[in-house]
């Protein structure tokens, strides 16, 4: 993706209840399988459970570690957005890439207009109604806002990104 139609959303990495790091992340609906960097590997304190030869177009496949993480949707995580993975480590790449494992899994796809993640709310989902995801946003202003969306986390509704989110492309965290 050009650095112009980039989405990029807020993840929350963890290796069991020891550690966890977030990270915003870049949705590469063309990776199959998620992609950490090696500053996630080292803060997790991940151990590898194997190896896969990953390929991008014009280079020769090469041998990756794979680590088993937890990756969740930060803003959406106690609705459920969260799975184990299996996860690439990519040691010279300066992005976390979301894969296609992770929206297949949740089933999410891309809003180009909004720039961002949508998707139906899980069973048992909880109402949003509250920060999280809004920028430097007064509460009582965010809840006036938040008013037409107040049950947009039921079952079968829409999730969408609240109007007052701000779009732009922020710096990846680098350790």
């Amino acid at each position: 993706m050009s650095q112009g139609l980039e989405v990029v959303e807020e993840f929350t990495f963890r290796n069991g209840t020891r550690s966890y790091t977030t990270a915003n992340a870049v949705i590469d609906i063309g990776a199959q399988q998620t992609c950490i960097t090696q500053a996630v590997v080292d803060e997790l304190e991940l151990d590898p459970c194997g190896t896969i030869d990953v390929s991008s177009p014009g280079y020769e496949p090469t041998a990756r570690d794979v680590y088993r993480c937890l990756v969740a949707w930060t803003m959406y995580e106690e609705q459920g957005f969260k799975s184990t993975l299996d996860v690439i480590c990519i040691p010279d790449a300066e992005e976390v890439l979301i894969g296609f494992d992770f929206l297949r899994a949740h089933e999410l796809s891309v809003d180009i207009q909004n720039r961002g993640l949508v998707g139906t709310a899980p069973e048992g989902a909880v109402p949003l109604t509250g920060g999280g995801y809004a920028l430097n946003i007064p509460r009582s202003y965010l809840l006036k806002l938040n008013g037409e969306r107040a049950n947009a986390a039921k079952p079968g509704s829409i999730l969408r990104p609240h109007p007052a989110w701000r779009f732009t492309v922020p710096a990846i965290i680098k350790k």
